[in-house]
């Protein structure tokens, strides 16, 4: 499709935020047209540029990774990016980008945070990305407005499970404005981090047309998990256990380090982070971002990064921090002392074995599943989001097809409007005041990474269902979605009923 062939408007197509039964790897493009007598302007952006998880799947020997294909945005003459916004620094946000440095491709200049930078440095250092080859990087808050040629881009802080953390406001000449949420929950109760927003997007709510919701959570009841009660739970548990306590957080989530450690402070116990050299390297690059554990510790308690030489001044009851496999020899010699307190799903089923084999007991998120947290929104969170916004039209992205397909009856029971048809990867749609139109449909692909001789090979594979093959299976079947669905719309149901009789 033409750019002189579009009638003007706001269009906007997903490159890897819908897949068809797994989640992750998310870009979208978003153009703005302008048609006239005389010609026609195209202005583009990307948001985000992520890498799919389970690319072993795909069936390419030896990959290392896989992308969402964005090489039209970068190399054509009608759509090519102006820049690269960026929502958060989690890989299936961020990392894609090494991965076309390393293909030998030139990118836009990047939009994002400064903890973003700072993990993206690292990646480049991991990579060996020479800094010739790293294009700029505008460092920007909540607040902050740019403009892209007739695009207008408002940076909002969104709750979620790191640093700096963004939505984006996308309005365009037409009126048409989007809220491209990235990840995010309702949630105010984060520690050294801004919560989402609410006040200015309810400034905002009669000039959003549309909200691309890149939460996902639309498939549980209620609202996420705040950030308060598991930090309250996580107390509790270690206020009643006088023993070494193992807390293994989940290494991309920098929420967990923090009310794990604050959890502790408040238990006034001892605190040993120990974990893998990446965890460390989340450890130092938290504190580049200005959070010093020893400093907020203010003599309260000890704080050792790593295994300290001598243990006797931490006593007999301490907690331990990190992402661990394995407990080590050091804390596993006298198992009568310890316990575990897991505060992820499957991630941590290695570690089990552990405490298993040693006799070591430990509570787990079965046990108690807010010490999960969650850094996506219920559907709670999208009915509050609803009303704040008075009613857009949600485009539900970050979750497999079928997840949207099977919510509908129950969005319209709660008044959701979502729109259609049902996004699919690499169709493009214009974004019009009266609804979502499809304007092309072509195959979605994954461009799977090979590593030769320390530069990147891409291989095109078209993308396709990917569950119970490969590493990865993680995504619940669609006749359970479905069935997940008509129970929660029964249950509605039903509550009216019953608040009718009472």
């Amino acid at each position: 499709m033409r750019a002189q062939h579009l009638d003007t408007g706001l269009y906007w197509r997903p490159l890897g935020g819908n897949n068809i039964d797994q989640i992750s790897g998310h870009s979208f493009q978003y153009t703005y047209i302008d048609t006239t007598a005389t010609g026609y302007k195209a202005d583009t952006i990307i948001v985000d540029l992520g890498k799919f998880d389970n690319h072993q799947a795909l069936g390419i020997k030896n990959s290392a990774a896989a992308v969402p294909d964005i090489r039209e945005l970068l190399q054509s003459s009608e759509f090519k990016a102006k820049a690269i916004f960026l929502t958060h620094s989690h890989p299936d946000h961020l990392n894609g980008i090494v991965h076309y440095l390393k293909a030998g491709f030139k990118l836009p200049p990047l939009v994002g945070g400064r903890y973003t930078r700072l993990i993206l440095q690292e990646l480049y250092q991991t990579f060996g990305v020479l800094p010739a080859q790293q294009p700029p990087f505008v460092v920007v808050t909540e607040g902050n407005v740019m403009q892209c040629g007739a695009l207008t881009i408002e940076v909002l802080p969104a709750s979620h499970t790191c640093f700096d953390s963004f939505g984006f406001y996308i309005s365009c000449p037409n009126g048409v404005g989007v809220y491209h949420t990235g990840d995010m929950k309702l949630d105010d109760s984060t520690y050294f981090r801004r919560p989402t927003d609410q006040k200015r997007l309810q400034k905002l709510a009669s000039q959003i047309d549309f909200v691309v919701a890149d939460f996902c959570g639309i498939c549980a009841e209620g609202f996420a998990v705040r950030e308060a009660d598991t930090f309250k739970t996580l107390s509790a548990a270690i206020s009643e256990r006088r023993r070494k306590i193992f807390v293994p957080v989940y290494p991309t989530h920098t929420e967990m380090y923090l009310v794990a450690f604050l959890a502790a402070l408040k238990c006034r116990r001892n605190v040993i982070f120990y974990g893998d050299d990446n965890f460390y390297g989340y450890l130092s690059i938290i504190k580049e971002y200005g959070i010093d554990f020893s400093k907020l510790a203010r003599d309260r308690i000890k704080v050792s990064i790593g295994i300290p030489e001598d243990l006797s001044g931490f006593g007999s009851d301490y907690v331990i921090v990190g992402t661990y496999n394995d407990i080590g020899g050091n804390f596993a010699a006298d198992a009568s002392n310890a316990c575990g307190i897991i505060t992820s799903g499957s991630y941590f089923n290695p570690l089990r074995g552990q405490f298993n084999i040693r006799g070591i007991p430990f509570v787990d998120v079965k046990d108690f599943p807010v010490l999960q947290g969650c850094g996506h929104g219920f559907i709670g969170d999208y009915e509050r989001l609803n009303r704040i916004l008075a009613q857009p039209k949600f485009i539900p992205m970050h979750c497999p097809l079928y997840v949207i397909d099977s919510c509908r009856a129950l969005a319209q029971y709660i008044g959701l409007k979502i729109a259609e048809p049902t996004a699919r990867n690499n169709h493009l749609y214009r974004l019009d005041k009266d609804g979502m139109v499809e304007v092309s449909a072509h195959p979605a692909v994954w461009l799977v990474v090979s590593y030769v001789n320390d530069e990147a090979v891409f291989t095109e594979v078209w993308q396709r269902p990917t569950s119970g093959h490969g590493f990865l299976k993680r995504t619940f079947s669609a006749r359970r979605c479905r069935r997940m669905f008509r129970i929660m719309l029964y249950r509605r149901r039903q509550k009216e009923k019953q608040n009718a009789r009472d």
